[in-house]
């Protein structure tokens, strides 16, 4: 088989890590032994083994050992920790392999890591050969373009609606919009996210814990706006502060009082520029990403997400649409505020994708 070929193939790999791998980027690879693929693997979600590593062990439980990888984009070269990297680097995984040629589609975009993968393989005597369907390897990986030049954490807003695009009844009671199944996927996103944040009003209201229930994976970091520090000290929320991280975002002019109180239990405080109720949130997400933060989930209000919005700090979209009409002009939609004034100023979205979800339909798409 032509190494094109072989490379078109891990591309239709890596685009099966749309939407879960942000803002990693999306790679397929291949393992051969004499020309024959016999491992296949890919970025499945954010912070799990690269393709390189999953063919590699796709290759070795059929008992086969790869004499070359095909891999779409430059293997990485830095260690766990660094640059907040949550795997080990795939060149070391590739030379303790043995393999003894690496075809590549496009080198790593990066300027931090652009080429040393190269030199890596090379001067461990792997034949390196790069440029392999370079064009069709680079577009699959806009939102990782994208990534590189942001100050702040790659940002996914989760919601669930109705058909209708109701968010809650004109009460607004809200549980549950989405079935059984969209709820577990939100979970397992959650764990699959750095931290995941409220407003407020949805910490007043909802009174939420914000914890990994329906499946097994990592507690993510909770975070609340919460501009004048006004979350109840009761909430299950500050409760839970000592057993799972719980931040505050205030403004700078936050209730001195009540801040101490709630790190005094436990909770982290983050101060950002604001004033009053309204925070600068391109201010707050630049701080969360000096704090280490990469990906965050917001799963709500409907302010929040406008005012996110309105700053450009939304990346992605994962809306579950259920089954249910409730209707009523005052019930609360996805994305609050002002709205935009005309159609012709809309935000505009890409790679929108769809499938079932249990009862409920998942739709997920990024922010052009």
């Amino acid at each position: 088989m032509k190494v094109e070929d072989l490379m078109g193939e891990a591309i239709e790999l890596a685009i099966l890590g749309r939407g879960a791998v942000e803002p990693n980027p999306r790679v397929g690879a291949l393992a051969l032994c004499e020309g024959v693929v016999v491992g296949r693997g890919w970025h499945r979600f954010y912070g799990s083994s690269h393709a390189e590593v999953e063919a590699l062990a796709d290759a070795r439980a059929k008992g086969a050992k790869p004499d070359a990888v095909v891999v779409t984009m430059e293997p990485c070269s830095t260690a766990v920790g660094v640059d907040g990297k949550k795997t080990p680097a795939c060149t070391e995984a590739l030379i303790e392999a043995g393999v003894e040629r690496v075809i590549i589609g496009t080198v790593d975009p990066d300027p931090r890591h652009q080429g040393r993968g190269l030199a890596m393989l090379e001067e461990a005597g792997i034949e390196v050969d790069a440029g392999v369907l370079a064009s069709r390897c680079q577009a699959i990986n806009q939102s990782f373009d994208r990534w590189l030049g942001l100050d702040r954490p790659w940002t996914i807003a989760k919601y669930a609606m109705t058909i209708d695009g109701k968010t809650a009844a004109p009460t607004g009671e809200a549980r549950w919009i989405s079935g059984k199944e969209s709820q577990r996927r939100t979970h397992e996103l959650r764990s699959r996210c750095d931290a995941v944040v409220i407003g407020f009003r949805t910490a007043q209201m909802d009174d939420p814990l914000l914890t990994i229930r329906h499946v097994e994976g990592d507690q993510p970091i909770r975070i609340v706006i919460d501009p004048e520090a006004e979350i109840g000290v009761e909430s299950k929320l500050v409760r839970s502060a000592d057993e799972h991280p719980l931040w505050l975002v205030v403004s700078t002019n936050a209730d001195a009082d009540r801040t101490e109180r709630l790190q005094g239990l436990g909770v982290k405080v983050v101060h950002c520029a604001g004033q009053g109720r309204r925070l600068d949130l391109l201010d707050a997400w630049r701080e969360l990403y000096r704090q280490g933060l990469r990906r965050v989930m917001v799963e709500g209000g409907g302010e929040l997400l406008a005012q996110l919005m309105g700053c450009g700090c939304i990346d992605q979209i994962l809306a579950f649409v259920a089954p249910k009409m409730i209707g009523g002009k005052t019930a609360p939609t996805p994305i609050g505020g002002e709205g935009k004034p005309l159609m012709a100023d809309a935000w505009s979205l890409d790679e929108m994708t769809w499938e079932r979800s249990g009862e409920d339909l998942a739709i997920t798409a990024f922010i052009l």
